[in-house]
């Protein structure tokens, strides 16, 4: 569906504050300088956003919304939990890689703000996660996984070791591609969940 041109221009402005926050820090970057490299009024930018930190909490609604619709369409062609795991753990490392200052803005100005838990981009992700607690859960039924997993624990291990390596990726620039990453970190997890083969008689 094509953008009209109010999108279009809403579009812009957050994709720059995007860029100018990931450059210049949250608290150094103002909305004179979002304005300049947007090419349009501060004026035109408070008509969408009341104040700068309203337009920093409006960031991830729209990469977040755009990533976990693609995690939705690539684990319904996927069988097994630890393959949909594998699949998602890879779409998140390769959206980080592919929006190097979206993973800025969220690791490091986004993720420790305790007011982005009441907004609509936190409710976004909120929602997504749930897929990878869906995934465990259907391991567990289909006896994939031991059956005393905790979902939550282990999809909280999952999340935590990607938070991990994408911030650290962030402020050193290594390792040069996140992706290398997916099959050793999930390799580890599945050995530690999977389930137990059954004794033969």
């Amino acid at each position: 569906m094509a953008l009209n041109k109010t999108q279009i221009r809403k579009k812009n402005i957050i994709e720059t504050a995007t860029r100018v926050f990931a450059q210049r820090g949250f608290q150094e970057a103002t909305i004179t300088e979002i304005a300049k490299e947007a090419k349009v009024s501060e004026a035109s930018i408070y008509e969408y956003f009341s104040t700068k930190e309203g337009l920093l909490f409006s960031i991830p609604a729209e990469s977040s919304h755009t990533l976990f619709e693609l995690m939705a369409f690539h684990l319904k062609l996927i069988r097994g939990a630890a393959n949909k795991l594998r699949a998602i753990v890879f779409l998140f490392m390769d959206s980080y890689q592919s929006n190097p200052d979206f993973a800025a803005v969220l690791m490091l100005f986004l993720k420790h703000n305790k007011k982005f838990l009441d907004t609509t981009g936190h409710h976004a992700i909120k929602d997504g996660i749930k897929q990878i607690t869906r995934v465990i859960e259907e391991g567990i039924e289909n006896n994939e996984f031991r059956k005393d997993l905790n979902p939550y624990l282990t999809r909280s291990m999952i999340l935590g070791t990607i938070e991990h390596l994408v911030t650290n990726w962030v402020m050193t620039g290594k390792p040069e591609n996140l992706t290398e990453f997916v099959d050793p970190m999930i390799d580890s997890i599945i050995q530690g969940i999977e389930a137990m083969p059954k004794p033969s008689a």
